[in-house]
């Protein structure tokens, strides 16, 4: 008899898992198509006697293979966010399709000036020459221009990845808390665990970071190097001034930040420059462009503004200014006026035709514009031995192939990262026809589970009209 109430009970408790057990693969079946549902299911444990015990909930998590997804998911979003922004740069340089529009306005002013020093009292050549330095001192404010756009949307994306990184922190944060208290009821955490493991994603995404699950089954969050994101509270990050920091720091946390959307912006926006003592630019090709946009178009503006280095040949400003006799009628000095890229001008005189170009200085200055010999010390570019349009052209140049390489990069991490997540997804996520098959062997289990039980049922009563 007492045996039999030891079958009855253990068949009892199987039906229950088998139950339980069916529940689960039809939730699994339901969220097959969500990419962030990992397999779960339902297991019997069994005492040191070998007798059934409680069932437990689990997730199917191949712990190495998420850990090498939240890092490859850093580097991808770090690569595809430089591409994006060499792009940008090219884009405002106008690499992507025909000649450049800085080159061509030099070309054009280049050859005008030879054109008149063959024919120096055309007055059409000296209308032409006027003209072509105006394009080519506006396309010098465009440029200038367009680095402050490329900077506004910049800190904008900045902004906007810390808030929702401030959000993804937070919400990771209550879910901690939320599976602490469900773990206290008894009840499955597996859809609050897995939530959880796609914020963590998120952040991966923004920075490279590492994870430390607590015997609680809390979450904690570090940066790579060791900065606490998510622990004994969530960190809140703001960005002013250039500046990254955390509600519990005053401290400038740039340099915590690695990889990632956010890492790759912080890298796109520093400027060693700034620091104290100044530090040289970055080598790498996707840092800290914005002063190095900033430094090459200055250095090709004061190329036509400044005096002449020592060591080279005469600069297009002293080849203008110094040339005698001046005639009358004609602008003495500054052909170009203003002290920067940004302001370059051509001088209004000559805009106005109150003066005309000065004679005298046509060979000279036709002279100046086709002689090598020059240098470019610029943040991210050193060039020697070069003219005026060679200059121009390295510059260009080196954005457009390091704005490829750029490209290659994120190709490359995208489909790695692509591959990993698919690697994963067969992993831990659910499959259909694992689970079809095991909701067939589920249902035969508890049919011969409900055959045994009545069986055992029919033996008691048996037994009972015998007593009886």
């Amino acid at each position: 008899m007492t045996s039999l109430f030891g079958v009855l009970n253990n068949t009892n408790n199987s039906l229950r898992l088998i139950q339980g057990q069916l529940g689960v693969v039809a939730d699994n079946v339901a969220q097959a198509d969500n990419p962030d549902r990992t397999k779960h299911s339902l297991q019997q444990t069994v005492d040191a006697n070998g007798n059934a015990a409680f069932a437990q909930y689990k997730r199917q998590v191949d712990t190495a293979l998420r850990v090498q997804l939240e890092q490859t998911l850093s580097e991808q979003s770090s690569a595809t966010t430089l591409s994006t922004y060499m792009r940008k740069a090219t884009d405002l340089l106008g690499t992507t399709a025909g000649t450049p529009p800085l080159t061509e306005a030099l070309q054009k002013f280049q050859a005008a000036w030879q054109q008149l020093d063959a024919n120096p009292q055309d007055a059409v050549l000296q209308s032409q020459i006027v003209l072509y330095g105006d394009d080519l001192s506006r396309e010098l404010q465009r440029l200038t221009r367009g680095v402050d756009d490329i900077e506004k949307q910049l800190n904008t994306d900045i902004t906007n990845s810390v808030n929702t990184l401030n959000e993804s922190l937070a919400a990771i944060d209550k879910l901690n808390n939320d599976i602490l208290a469900t773990r206290g009821t008894g009840n499955p955490t597996l859809a609050l665990e897995d939530r959880r493991d796609q914020l963590v994603r998120e952040v991966a995404s923004m920075m490279s970071i590492r994870t430390v699950e607590r015997a609680d089954g809390k979450l904690s969050v570090f940066t790579s190097s060791g900065l606490s994101l998510v622990d004994a509270a969530p960190a809140k990050f703001s960005y002013q001034d250039g500046v990254l920091r955390s509600s519990s720091s005053d401290l400038a946390l740039n340099g915590h930040i690695r990889d990632g959307q956010l890492g790759g912006l912080l890298e796109l926006a520093a400027d060693g420059s700034q620091t104290n003592p100044p530090q040289a630019a970055s080598t790498q090709p996707a840092a800290e462009i914005l002063r190095k946009l900033k430094s090459q178009i200055e250095a090709v503006g004061q190329a036509f503004l400044a005096p002449t280095k020592p060591g080279e040949p005469t600069s297009f400003s002293d080849a203008y200014n110094n040339a005698q006799p001046v005639g009358d009628g004609e602008l003495p000095n500054r052909f170009f006026v203003g002290t920067d890229a940004g302001n370059i001008a051509v001088n209004p005189a000559l805009l106005s035709g109150e003066l005309k170009v000065k004679t005298s200085a046509v060979a000279q200055v036709s002279l100046s514009l086709t002689a090598t010999g020059r240098s470019v010390n610029a943040d991210g570019l050193r060039l020697t031995g070069v003219s005026y349009s060679s200059m121009v052209t390295g510059m260009i140049g080196s954005w457009s192939a390091n704005s490829k390489i750029a490209q290659e990069q994120a190709t490359i991490a995208t489909d790695f990262k692509s591959q990993l997540e698919l690697r994963y997804r067969n992993s831990t996520g659910v499959n259909m026809d694992e689970e079809i098959a095991m909701l067939q062997v589920l249902q035969r289990n508890y049919s011969a589970a409900a055959r045994v039980m009545q069986t055992v049922n029919n033996m008691l009563d048996a037994i009972e009209g015998i007593v009886r």
